[in-house]
């Protein structure tokens, strides 16, 4: 039996979903969403897309993000209520522009969750097998068992099955979500200590000669060879920056859907401040030894030269058309398949994990619309058992599933995922106009916000300083973005895809606008006050 999701933007902390979070809870979830273990796939796109990058430094550019959290936490704490950024811009802005900005990340992180898990076949399963008969001089049997896993239809009925057993984790509830937000941290942290291990037990040194025994291609031939076709053999400073500020910053987008559960978590000052900052504080950290110990334990200038021979197609690269993950680079390192199946391990937990948090959060997006009125009432009924928004979570799972067969069968539609980048900024400008016009636009709600809120640095409100600077950070890295693809190593698949999810909420919005009006219902009323306890 299901009954309505106004449960879901209660303020009691008995019943339901309503305030079961707690402030932990919170930050380890806004933590899991991004992708702990990440760093290990943006390092082999980011010094291709910017060549001369440097991805431990590029790591300071995660400073933009305490910006845009900062900016979300005086929302939350203004508007406490589920829907994250919808609910902020629909209020101060128009509903419109709420719903287009809300339905860009919602759907963008749904593309995620389908994503995320063709990730798990590719390198914690294929490459496994891949790698074991790599380092057993390309045994027949092991390589049979990959090629097997290499096949598109596999990939699908696998990818498939892990999105059901992600369902059956959103039917639980909210409390089950965070259980495996702590299940993804523990999986990161036995990552980054068996990559601290694998350093101890063998190094550069190894890894140099293991690389030229195992491959026939002599490891200080990788350098020259992509010198040869004018890749930077240093680091560059401007590269660094935009690889930061695109890929890196990428692996924070999720970590503000705290927010998104704002009507869940108690104590939300707190709880918003310690999830939208120490999140940040915990990627980092974990960045740095996963890049760092990338850059130690194989190279650095090698090893961006390496991405970069793989990314270009160039003849000399030596895995076979599997991609230069982890997976194969610690086989290598350490010849070992006790180290080779916690990695992949490892990886598999962390990537699953934020494959569900990243499509969990959106689920209170979709009640948030239909609480407004501006997607079917159906959308907020919940189940009675566990709170579980059962419509809401069906589009979640389906659309997850179109972009996983998208990834699988059509992967030009979501190369790189550039589009996810690309559209989640577009959506964040109107975030940072709305905390800019908020104190004009909308005095009465801000007025009556709590004193934090207020708070004002040389007689200028700290929201609207927040809401200018992430303006600028958001075209910043758009047009950061649109340098590999003005280069032709993006695919035009990027500006597609962003523009339809901007075009159909609008088109959605004046649908419902124009159904409501012919009943006597002006929707737009409702704007003027955040959603009711």
């Amino acid at each position: 039996m299901a009954k309505t999701g106004l449960a879901l933007f209660e303020q009691t902390s008995t019943g339901g979903v309503a305030r079961q979070i707690s402030p932990i809870d919170t930050m380890i979830y806004s933590a899991a969403n991004p992708g702990l273990m990440f760093a290990l796939v943006y390092i082999m796109w980011a010094p291709f897309l910017y060549p001369g990058a440097h991805m431990v430094w590029a790591i300071l550019t995660v400073s933009q993000m305490f910006v845009i959290a900062g900016l979300y936490w005086l929302f939350s704490v203004s508007m406490p209520r589920s829907g994250g950024e919808y609910i902020y811009i629909s209020r101060i802005l128009h509903p419109s522009l709420g719903l287009m900005a809300s339905f860009m990340i919602t759907f963008t992180s749904i593309s995620w969750t389908g994503i995320l898990l063709h990730w798990i076949i590719k390198w914690s399963i294929q490459e496994f097998f891949y790698t074991i008969a790599l380092i057993n001089g390309n045994d027949q049997s092991w390589l049979n068992i990959a090629n097997f896993f290499d096949s598109t239809h596999i990939h699908a009925i696998i990818g498939t099955l892990l999105l059901l057993f992600i369902l059956f984790i959103y039917y639980k509830g909210t409390k089950w979500m965070v259980k495996l937000a702590y299940f993804t941290l523990g999986a990161t942290i036995l990552g980054a200590i068996t990559f601290i291990v694998a350093n101890l037990v063998a190094g550069q040194e190894i890894f140099a000669t293991n690389f030229t025994e195992l491959t026939g291609l002599a490891y200080e031939d990788v350098i020259s060879l992509a010198q040869a076709d004018g890749y930077p053999t240093k680091f560059l400073f401007g590269a660094t920056v935009m690889a930061g500020s695109t890929y890196i910053i990428l692996n924070t987008l999720g970590s503000t859907f705290g927010a998104n559960l704002a009507g869940e978590v108690r104590n939300v000052q707190k709880s918003q401040l310690l999830a939208l900052f120490g999140s940040l504080a915990i990627l980092m950290a974990v960045w740095a030894i996963f890049y760092g110990m990338s850059y130690v334990n194989f190279g650095d200038i090698w090893s961006n030269s390496l991405y970069y021979l793989y990314n270009a197609g160039h003849e000399a690269y030596p895995f076979e058309g599997y991609d230069p993950f982890v997976t194969i680079m610690i086989g290598i390192l350490t010849k070992s398949p006790i180290f080779v199946f916690l990695i992949a391990v490892c990886f598999a937990v962390a990537t699953f994990g934020s494959a569900a948090g990243l499509g969990f959060g959106p689920t209170r997006n979709i009640v948030a619309w239909s609480f407004d009125r501006l997607v079917p009432k159906k959308f907020m009924e919940v189940n009675k058992k566990t709170n579980s928004p059962v419509y809401a979570l069906w589009t979640i799972i389906i659309g997850a599933w179109v972009f996983l067969m998208l990834d699988i069968y059509l992967p030009t539609w979501t190369a790189n995922i550039g589009f996810t980048i690309f559209t989640w900024f577009l959506a964040w400008i109107f975030l940072g106009i709305a905390g800019i016009t908020f104190t004009k636009r909308r005095k009465i709600l801000f007025n009556s916000s709590p004193p934090v809120v207020k708070t004002k640095i040389f007689g200028v409100h700290l929201i609207t300083i927040l809401g200018w600077l992430t303006f600028l950070i958001s075209v910043s890295i758009c047009y950061y973005l649109l340098i590999p693809f003005f280069k032709g190593d993006l695919p035009f698949t990027m500006i597609v895809v962003s523009l339809l999810l901007m075009v159909i909420p609008i088109t959605i919005y004046f649908i419902m606008k124009r159904l409501h009006a012919k009943k006597g219902v002006d929707i737009d009323i409702q704007f003027q006050e955040i959603p009711s306890d």
